[in-house]
């Protein structure tokens, strides 16, 4: 059962010759390859895939997607691919060295159409003070923005929990069976759209799919510096609001809009009154939680009102139709 690795790219050289050099060791095997979709780099990209394509024990093949957007470029990606399996991972992710064989086996127990494992941090600065990743039972919400997942320790049943698209695999026929990933999500240039890797995960397990948390298989995410800073923190959970108000307008096409209601609208200024409260009697981590809901809030209203969120949906959801 081949198996392609899909990794979309722009701009990020360093850490895509980091991502491909993981896979100099691992278990590949026959018919498997890795797709790269350069989605417009004007880097040094061209000359690291040429170097990785050389070392590389299977074929590295390179598409181009001129379109902007992670969706974009993964679903061009994919149109190249020729494996059963799609092993979707990213430029900034280090898979571990037993991350094929592992998929390999995970397939071929023949029950499973869907998996995701953990991503962990790869921490480029200091975590600040205010900021609690976990507490005590994996990950917490906090985590989100710099994408960490842990589910717990034993394999499980995905549910309608989200599947990372750093480290997510399906069958090639579940994907075109679902539309592969929905292209009115996921990564636009000058936004932190997501929600592309969430809906697919829904959608297979809506549809009678299996689909399953396997902590054995894991990745190291890189955090930088940069997303560390509280204002990232703000930023994020604002498009996650965008995001969440994207798929309240209509999972499907054709599919009605939920109202937006006064628990929306006043849940914003509820959320800065009680950061407000928590940061004057010092207790940091409470007010960021709060203020990040507050974000959530404004970014959800906006883009319910937002002729140009309309615009991106109407977008892709044509993207998809055709």
């Amino acid at each position: 059962m081949p198996l392609s690795v899909v990794i979309a790219t722009v701009n990020r050289a360093p850490l895509l010759r980091e991502c491909l050099a993981c896979f100099q060791r691992q278990a590949f095997r026959p018919g498997d390859e890795v797709v790269v979709a350069d989605n417009g780099s004007t880097d040094d990209t061209a000359n690291v895939l040429r170097e990785a394509a050389a070392r590389l024990p299977v074929p590295l093949r390179t598409v181009f997607e001129a379109k902007p957007g992670k969706s974009q470029a993964v679903a061009r990606a994919v149109e190249a691919a020729r494996g059963d399996i799609l092993a979707f991972t990213d430029d900034d992710v280090l898979v571990a060295d037993d991350w094929i064989e592992r998929l390999h086996g995970i397939f071929e127990e023949g029950d499973v159409d869907l998996v995701g494992g953990r991503v962990l941090p790869r921490f480029m600065g200091r975590v600040p003070s205010w900021l609690r990743l976990s507490d005590g039972r994996g990950f917490n919400r906090m985590a989100a923005p710099i994408t960490l997942l842990d589910y717990g320790p034993e394999r499980q049943p995905l549910g309608r929990r989200t599947a990372p698209g750093g480290n997510l695999a399906i069958r090639r026929s579940v994907f075109e069976a679902l539309g592969g990933f929905p292209r009115h999500l996921g990564k636009l240039r000058g936004t932190l759209l997501s929600g592309e890797d969430h809906l697919l995960s829904e959608r297979v397990v809506d549809s009678g799919y299996r689909a399953i948390f396997e902590p054995s298989l894991a990745v190291r995410h890189l955090v930088p510096r940069s997303r560390l800073r509280f204002s990232y923190f703000l930023r994020w959970f604002f498009w996650s609001g965008v995001t969440n108000a994207m798929l309240d307008g209509g999972r499907e096409p054709g599919a009605a809009a939920r109202p937006l209601t006064r628990y929306h609208t006043g849940q914003g200024a509820r959320m800065l009154g009680k950061a407000a409260l928590a940061a004057l009697s010092g207790g940091w981590t409470t007010a960021a939680r709060h203020a990040t809901e507050a974000a959530f809030s404004a970014g959800y209203v906006w883009a319910r009102l937002s002729p140009t969120v309309r615009g991106w949906i109407a977008a892709g959801r044509g993207a998809e139709a055709a």
